[in-house]
Protein backbone atom coordinates (compact mmCIF):
# COMPACT_ATOMS: atom_id res chain seq x y z
CA UNK A 1 0.00 0.00 0.00
CA UNK A 2 1.14 3.41 -0.83
CA UNK A 3 2.86 5.74 1.95
CA UNK A 4 -0.03 8.50 2.51
CA UNK A 5 2.87 10.75 3.51
CA UNK A 6 4.00 10.61 0.31
CA UNK A 7 0.54 11.46 -1.50
CA UNK A 8 0.92 14.40 -3.74
CA UNK A 9 -0.97 17.16 -2.63
CA UNK A 10 -1.68 20.54 -4.08
CA UNK A 11 -0.50 23.81 -1.96
CA UNK A 12 -1.31 27.01 -2.47
CA UNK A 13 -0.90 30.76 -2.27
CA UNK A 14 -3.20 32.86 0.34
CA UNK A 15 -5.87 33.71 -2.43
CA UNK A 16 -6.09 29.59 -2.87
CA UNK A 17 -4.41 29.79 -6.28
CA UNK A 18 -2.38 26.49 -6.73
CA UNK A 19 1.09 27.37 -6.61
CA UNK A 20 3.29 23.66 -6.49
CA UNK A 21 2.29 20.49 -5.83
CA UNK A 22 4.47 18.14 -3.02
CA UNK A 23 4.19 15.05 -0.93
CA UNK A 24 2.06 15.13 1.97
CA UNK A 25 4.75 15.15 4.56
CA UNK A 26 6.49 17.99 3.49
CA UNK A 27 3.04 19.97 1.78
CA UNK A 28 1.91 20.06 5.29
CA UNK A 29 4.94 20.90 6.78
CA UNK A 30 5.90 23.91 4.78
CA UNK A 31 4.09 26.87 5.84
CA UNK A 32 2.08 27.11 2.15
CA UNK A 33 -1.88 26.15 2.53
CA UNK A 34 -2.98 22.88 1.71
CA UNK A 35 -6.45 22.60 0.50
CA UNK A 36 -9.25 19.76 2.35
CA UNK A 37 -12.65 19.28 2.33
CA UNK A 38 -15.45 18.82 5.31
CA UNK A 39 -18.63 17.11 4.88
CA UNK A 40 -21.23 17.29 7.52
CA UNK A 41 -24.32 15.17 7.15
CA UNK A 42 -27.73 15.40 9.09
CA UNK A 43 -30.41 12.63 8.24
CA UNK A 44 -34.21 13.86 7.90
CA UNK A 45 -34.38 13.29 11.63
CA UNK A 46 -32.14 15.55 12.72
CA UNK A 47 -29.17 13.24 13.64
CA UNK A 48 -25.75 14.06 12.38
CA UNK A 49 -22.98 11.56 11.30
CA UNK A 50 -19.49 11.60 12.94
CA UNK A 51 -16.60 9.22 12.67
CA UNK A 52 -14.27 8.36 15.39
CA UNK A 53 -10.19 8.98 14.71
CA UNK A 54 -8.30 5.52 15.17
CA UNK A 55 -5.89 5.58 17.96
CA UNK A 56 -2.16 5.95 16.77
CA UNK A 57 -3.41 8.89 13.66
CA UNK A 58 -4.52 12.76 13.78
CA UNK A 59 -6.80 13.28 16.91
CA UNK A 60 -7.10 9.80 17.26
CA UNK A 61 -9.88 8.42 19.92
CA UNK A 62 -11.83 11.59 18.96
CA UNK A 63 -14.88 12.24 16.73
CA UNK A 64 -14.51 14.43 14.16
CA UNK A 65 -16.62 15.47 10.66
CA UNK A 66 -18.98 13.28 8.51
CA UNK A 67 -16.15 12.93 5.83
CA UNK A 68 -12.68 14.66 5.53
CA UNK A 69 -9.94 14.81 3.26
CA UNK A 70 -6.94 16.31 1.17
CA UNK A 71 -7.17 17.80 -2.11
CA UNK A 72 -5.03 15.76 -4.48
CA UNK A 73 -2.06 17.22 -6.72
CA UNK A 74 -4.26 18.27 -9.88
CA UNK A 75 -7.47 18.23 -8.23
CA UNK A 76 -10.27 20.57 -7.44
CA UNK A 77 -11.98 21.18 -4.05
CA UNK A 78 -15.27 19.25 -5.72
CA UNK A 79 -13.96 16.62 -7.61
CA UNK A 80 -12.10 15.26 -4.02
CA UNK A 81 -15.23 15.79 -2.07
CA UNK A 82 -17.13 13.03 -4.26
CA UNK A 83 -13.78 10.68 -4.33
CA UNK A 84 -13.24 10.94 0.24
CA UNK A 85 -16.80 10.57 0.79
CA UNK A 86 -16.88 7.58 -1.75
CA UNK A 87 -13.95 6.16 -0.33
CA UNK A 88 -14.49 7.00 3.48
CA UNK A 89 -18.34 5.92 3.33
CA UNK A 90 -18.65 3.46 0.52
CA UNK A 91 -15.35 1.62 0.13
CA UNK A 92 -15.13 2.85 -3.62
CA UNK A 93 -13.19 5.44 -5.70
CA UNK A 94 -16.06 6.76 -6.55
CA UNK A 95 -19.63 5.88 -5.70
CA UNK A 96 -22.73 6.30 -7.34
CA UNK A 97 -24.20 6.96 -4.39
CA UNK A 98 -22.65 10.38 -3.61
CA UNK A 99 -24.07 13.41 -5.73
CA UNK A 100 -23.15 16.73 -5.21
CA UNK A 101 -25.59 19.51 -6.25
CA UNK A 102 -24.73 22.38 -8.23
CA UNK A 103 -26.43 25.59 -6.11
CA UNK A 104 -28.94 25.57 -3.13
CA UNK A 105 -32.06 24.78 -5.35
CA UNK A 106 -30.98 21.97 -7.27
CA UNK A 107 -29.49 20.73 -3.60
CA UNK A 108 -33.54 20.96 -2.41
CA UNK A 109 -34.63 19.34 -5.61
CA UNK A 110 -32.09 16.16 -5.33
CA UNK A 111 -32.53 16.16 -1.21
CA UNK A 112 -36.51 15.50 -1.96
CA UNK A 113 -36.06 13.64 -5.09
CA UNK A 114 -33.10 11.19 -4.25
CA UNK A 115 -33.50 7.96 -2.00
CA UNK A 116 -32.21 9.48 1.13
CA UNK A 117 -31.70 5.96 2.28
CA UNK A 118 -29.38 5.02 -0.20
CA UNK A 119 -27.85 8.37 -1.74
CA UNK A 120 -25.65 10.83 -0.02
CA UNK A 121 -26.49 14.14 -1.59
CA UNK A 122 -24.06 17.42 -0.67
CA UNK A 123 -23.59 20.63 -1.50
CA UNK A 124 -20.96 23.79 -0.79
CA UNK A 125 -21.43 25.58 1.56
CA UNK A 126 -18.35 27.81 2.16
CA UNK A 127 -14.88 27.71 1.31
CA UNK A 128 -12.55 28.50 4.12
CA UNK A 129 -8.89 30.37 3.15
CA UNK A 130 -5.86 30.54 5.53
CA UNK A 131 -7.07 28.58 8.51
CA UNK A 132 -4.72 27.63 11.09
CA UNK A 133 -5.14 24.35 11.99
CA UNK A 134 -4.84 22.97 15.68
CA UNK A 135 -4.65 19.35 15.99
CA UNK A 136 -3.10 16.43 18.35
CA UNK A 137 -0.19 14.77 16.75
CA UNK A 138 0.15 10.79 16.72
CA UNK A 139 2.92 10.69 18.90
CA UNK A 140 1.71 13.84 21.27
CA UNK A 141 2.49 16.85 21.32
CA UNK A 142 0.42 19.72 18.99
CA UNK A 143 0.50 19.92 15.18
CA UNK A 144 0.04 22.74 12.99
CA UNK A 145 -1.35 22.61 9.15
CA UNK A 146 -2.53 26.12 7.44
CA UNK A 147 -5.27 24.98 5.29
CA UNK A 148 -7.81 26.58 2.93
CA UNK A 149 -11.00 24.33 3.52
CA UNK A 150 -14.04 23.80 1.39
CA UNK A 151 -17.00 22.99 3.44
CA UNK A 152 -19.83 20.88 2.23
CA UNK A 153 -23.21 20.15 4.24
CA UNK A 154 -25.32 17.27 2.92
CA UNK A 155 -28.17 14.74 3.60
CA UNK A 156 -28.59 11.05 4.06
CA UNK A 157 -30.85 8.52 5.74
CA UNK A 158 -28.68 5.90 5.06
CA UNK A 159 -28.62 3.17 8.10
CA UNK A 160 -25.21 2.95 10.31
CA UNK A 161 -24.80 -0.60 8.91
CA UNK A 162 -24.96 0.33 5.14
CA UNK A 163 -21.70 1.96 5.48
CA UNK A 164 -18.58 0.43 4.44
CA UNK A 165 -15.69 2.88 6.24
CA UNK A 166 -12.18 3.22 5.28
CA UNK A 167 -10.58 1.05 7.76
CA UNK A 168 -7.28 2.98 8.25
CA UNK A 169 -9.26 6.23 8.42
CA UNK A 170 -12.18 5.64 10.61
CA UNK A 171 -12.82 3.44 14.25
CA UNK A 172 -16.21 3.76 14.19
CA UNK A 173 -19.37 5.86 12.74
CA UNK A 174 -22.39 6.93 14.62
CA UNK A 175 -25.24 9.38 14.61
CA UNK A 176 -26.24 11.75 17.11
CA UNK A 177 -28.38 14.60 17.79
CA UNK A 178 -27.42 18.05 17.62
CA UNK A 179 -27.89 17.84 21.48
CA UNK A 180 -25.38 15.37 22.04
CA UNK A 181 -22.71 16.75 19.65
CA UNK A 182 -22.68 19.79 21.87
CA UNK A 183 -22.18 17.92 25.09
CA UNK A 184 -18.86 16.09 23.17
CA UNK A 185 -17.87 19.55 22.28
CA UNK A 186 -17.90 20.69 25.71
CA UNK A 187 -16.46 17.44 27.36
CA UNK A 188 -13.58 17.76 24.68
CA UNK A 189 -14.54 15.00 22.34
CA UNK A 190 -14.49 16.56 19.34
CA UNK A 191 -11.32 17.06 17.22
CA UNK A 192 -10.54 20.73 17.51
CA UNK A 193 -11.26 21.41 13.72
CA UNK A 194 -14.47 19.59 14.15
CA UNK A 195 -15.31 21.85 16.85
CA UNK A 196 -14.79 24.83 14.63
CA UNK A 197 -16.97 22.93 12.21
CA UNK A 198 -19.23 22.29 14.54
CA UNK A 199 -19.91 26.40 15.77
CA UNK A 200 -19.68 27.97 12.42
CA UNK A 201 -21.70 25.72 10.40
CA UNK A 202 -24.31 23.79 12.84
CA UNK A 203 -27.36 26.28 12.17
CA UNK A 204 -27.05 26.45 8.47
CA UNK A 205 -27.20 22.54 8.43
CA UNK A 206 -29.53 21.90 10.89
CA UNK A 207 -31.64 24.50 8.03
CA UNK A 208 -31.13 22.21 4.92
CA UNK A 209 -34.24 21.77 3.13
CA UNK A 210 -35.78 18.77 2.87
CA UNK A 211 -35.66 18.65 6.84
CA UNK A 212 -39.43 18.39 6.85
CA UNK A 213 -39.06 15.87 9.71
CA UNK A 214 -37.33 18.35 12.28
CA UNK A 215 -40.04 21.17 12.39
Amino acid sequence: MPDPAEELLNVYDDTARVVDTRARREAKASGLAVGAVNVLLITRSGRVLLQRRPLGLENGGLWDKSVGGHVSAGEEFDATVLRETSEELFGSGRSPHVVLARDGAHFAELASNRDLGRDVVLRRADLKVNLRDVRHAPQGGVRNVLYHVAVYLGRTDRPLTSYVPHPGEIAELGYFEPGEVDEKLLLGELAPNMAYLWLSHAHALLALPGGEARK
